[in-house]
């Protein structure tokens, strides 16, 4: 009789939890029991860095040599000597070469190359063309670089020049920045029979300006 007993209570709780899984599955699927979704938990974390920096404005202009000597003048031919310029920058828009006359104003009001010692005398310098027998001095700028453009003020060939001036005169132009531009000025002069005699000196000043 116990034996029997015990069998059915089996039988009750065996069908008492399959009903209750049953309406466990039930109530799942309806969404009315909603379990924990612990895959769902933030298993990530992300955050943002800025980053800045800074870079100086460079601009730097070079001759290949601080002499410019155009020798022993005579009345049978006009003299000339040249010059290589570099210009480096990492100015985005380009650059400017202007090219100024020292101010000899103690001894001379011209742009020009002095005698300084007594008497004094001028070789004055314009926008000409210089020819053997008769005074003259002026500059000419050229480049074989693609990047730049030289004045036509001083974009000269043969015996023709441009004038020197105390104030800035604009020789060349860089399209951008660059490792290296490279152009050259050409200084030419002419003297007549009565130039004075003696030694002559005029100082030129290259400056370079970028367009940052």
């Amino acid at each position: 009789m116990a034996e029997k007993i015990k069998k059915h209570w089996d039988l009750v709780l065996v069908g008492g939890i399959g009903l209750t899984l049953a309406i466990i599955g039930m109530l799942v699927m309806s969404e009315v029991m909603v379990f924990p979704n612990f895959v769902s938990a933030a298993t990530t974390s992300a955050t943002t860095v800025n980053v800045t920096a800074t870079i100086a404005e460079t601009i730097e202009i070079t001759v290949t040599s601080t002499t410019m000597d155009l020798g022993a003048l005579t009345t049978g031919a006009v003299a000339s000597t040249s010059d290589n310029f570099t210009v480096k920058t990492n100015a985005g828009g380009g650059y400017t070469v202007n090219l100024k006359d020292k101010d000899y104003a103690a001894t001379s009001s011209l742009s020009a190359l002095h005698k300084l010692n007594t008497p004094t005398d001028d070789i004055v310098s314009a926008s000409t063309t210089l020819a053997a027998g008769a005074e003259g001095y002026g500059a000419q700028g050229s480049t074989s670089d693609g990047d730049v453009t030289i004045n036509a003020a001083y974009l000269k060939t043969g015996n023709a020049v441009g004038a020197v001036s105390t104030t800035d005169q604009l020789l060349a132009t860089g399209a951008a920045a660059t490792t290296g531009d490279q152009s050259t000025l050409k200084l030419l002069a002419a003297i007549s029979t009565i130039t004075g005699a003696g030694s002559y000196e005029d100082q030129l000043t290259l400056t370079a300006v970028g367009t940052f």
